[in-house]
């Protein structure tokens, strides 16, 4: 779980995390914020939500950033982890954009939520928090600094790569453009194959890439291990109550796959999040 922009107001797009969006055009997306992150001490008196629930969350009650992050702010619950194999939590933070180009990023420090809900919060990475991230852009140039670009796959390096980029991009003569635009982004600040560092396990290849067009209603969807480019169009989709849930199995099926996929959906069943508490 590596890397995140959006184009302010039109894309949004992800790599190696777990991301949704609803409808509404709201979209969520968590990465991995290891070391810092803490969601405080279980108090069974407050109701709990499963990290992998988190999300989803958000995306079946609201359609706007604002209203998520009052909910964030106002309701009281907890975030429960999920023990990893290897004995680890899962430790991560989240951002939350809508079609509006309304951003907001949340992490748990103490227990407590920290919402950083501001249009121009358009880049995440991982570590550090959000506000050390920010205080850290400012050392750069374009930025108010005079340093250069930095080059490393760290992820404040990352950081403030994606956000020079991410600012100076073209406006886009259409939604294709536009994905093409932020595509070339996050290649830019990905992490390519290559010998990992033992000493950073979380900084590791990138896997995939998506961008998510919210106010024109695509997902594409990009892996690393093919060439291919793939999307969803979302105002295709019947979203009706009642109806079964549909799925694509891309991981398995992208060498076959090319372009608009949306009539390649096939029914599944629903899923079922499952917990591991620490």
């Amino acid at each position: 779980m590596d890397f995140e922009v959006r184009q302010p107001g039109r894309h949004r797009l992800q790599h190696r995390h777990h991301e949704g969006v609803n409808e509404k055009g709201l979209c969520a997306h968590v990465l991995y914020l290891a070391g810092v992150c803490d969601y405080g001490k279980r108090d069974p008196k407050v109701e709990g939500i499963g990290v992998m629930q988190w999300a989803q969350y958000y995306l079946d009650n609201y359609a706007t950033v604002a209203k998520a992050v009052e909910a964030a702010k106002t309701i009281p619950f907890q975030i429960e982890t999920l023990v990893l194999p290897n004995g680890f939590p899962t430790l991560i933070h989240m951002s939350i954009a809508d079609t509006s180009g309304d951003s907001a990023v949340i992490e748990y420090i103490d227990g407590k939520a920290k919402v950083y809900h501001d249009k121009r919060f358009t880049v995440m990475t991982n570590e550090p928090t959000y506000d050390k991230q920010i205080e850290n852009l400012k050392q750069y140039r374009t930025f108010g600094g005079d340093k250069p670009l930095p080059g490393e796959r760290t992820p404040t390096d990352r950081f403030v790569r994606a956000a020079y980029y991410a600012e100076n991009l073209p406006k886009p003569a259409n939604r294709d453009e536009g994905a093409a635009y932020t595509f070339s982004v996050i290649r830019n600040v990905s992490v390519p194959f290559g010998k990992p560092d033992p000493k950073k396990p979380n900084v590791s290849s990138t896997i995939f890439r998506t961008v998510q067009d919210l106010t024109g209603g695509r997902y594409y969807f990009e892996s690393t291990y093919a060439p291919n480019v793939v999307w969803i169009d979302i105002t295709k989709l019947d979203f009706s109550k009642g109806l079964p849930e549909t799925e694509l199995k891309v991981e398995k099926e992208i060498l076959k796959l090319s372009g608009d996929v949306t009539d390649k959906l096939e029914k599944a069943k629903p899923f079922v999040f499952g917990m591991n508490k620490r």
